[in-house]
């Protein structure tokens, strides 16, 4: 998420990063080395991610300056599907304006 003032300049940024990794552990049947990686009854999965059509929210407080009129939130959902490489599944821009 970032957030712009009405001259473009960035006063807020926020990322967060949903995860599951699978990990292969010595208790588990035949031991980790050499364990075929498709064997999904041998693995402990540390989920840390979001489910499809699951929702999720976060509340924050921005200090804004006195002179400030208008902030462009954008929100964006991207899929890292390799380390450095990643796709925007979806993105939500609303502009707010201030009347004093």
């Amino acid at each position: 998420m970032t957030v712009k003032n009405q001259d473009g300049k960035e006063v807020f940024s926020k990322r967060k990063e949903y995860f599951v990794y699978d990990f292969y552990f010595a208790e588990n049947k035949e031991g980790y080395l050499g364990l075929n990686n498709w064997d999904i009854t041998a693995m402990k999965r540390i989920k840390r991610g979001i489910a499809p059509l699951e929702t999720d929210s976060e509340v924050y407080v921005i200090p804004l300056t006195e002179d400030t009129k208008s902030v462009e939130v954008e929100a964006a959902f991207s899929s890292l599907y390799e380390p450095g490489k990643s796709a925007v599944i979806n993105k939500v821009t609303k502009k707010i304006d201030f009347k004093k």
